[in-house]
């Protein structure tokens, strides 16, 4: 189960709306100091995401809360979206090379544009197997559990100030 933390912004009967922050693997990676995307990742802000997610759980705007998502939606979301294209884009191309090369004897040119009409429909396949899923309970996350409301800076203690002197 992949978990997030995000913030209450709107609460309706059987529903709320919660923002989370777009997080990327540069934050832990080794390199990211010396990396081109590390860098442009520190220098660019990650996107704001609202979702909305069925509970029955009592929770009010501004709390924080941990939602989840199943590795296997995900896993089958990226197969969709990115292998599925990639693969007909490769089928394409072999059979542009059968089709045009082989067997008509031209050149590159058709097998170039049957790799892209190929890709183009795997692509427009993707989608509509994307809009078939896009309902199904098992690829919306839900609501784990509620933390509550953050703490505010005005009631934070700074240990390490006193603890100095």
């Amino acid at each position: 189960m992949m978990r997030s933390l995000a913030e209450v912004i709107a609460v309706k009967p059987g529903e709320i709306t919660v923002s989370c922050q777009q997080q990327t693997s540069c934050g832990s990676c080794a390199s990211r100091n010396s990396c081109g995307t590390g860098i442009v990742s520190k220098a660019l802000p990650g996107r704001q995401h609202q979702l909305k997610i069925a509970t029955d759980k009592p929770v009010k705007v501004s709390d924080v809360v941990e939602i989840g998502l199943s590795e296997r939606s995900m896993l089958h979301s990226a197969v969709l979206v990115y292998v599925l294209p990639l693969l007909c884009l490769v089928l394409g191309a072999a059979l542009g090379q059968w089709w045009f090369v082989v067997l008509a004897g031209g050149g590159e040119l058709g097998v170039i544009l049957t790799a892209l009409g190929c890709a183009a429909f795997g692509l427009w396949l993707a989608r509509r197997l994307a809009v078939r899923v896009e309902g199904d309970l098992a690829y919306q996350p839900h609501l784990i559990r509620v933390l509550g409301s953050p703490v505010s800076a005005e009631l934070a203690i700074n240990g390490a100030s006193k603890d100095s002197d």
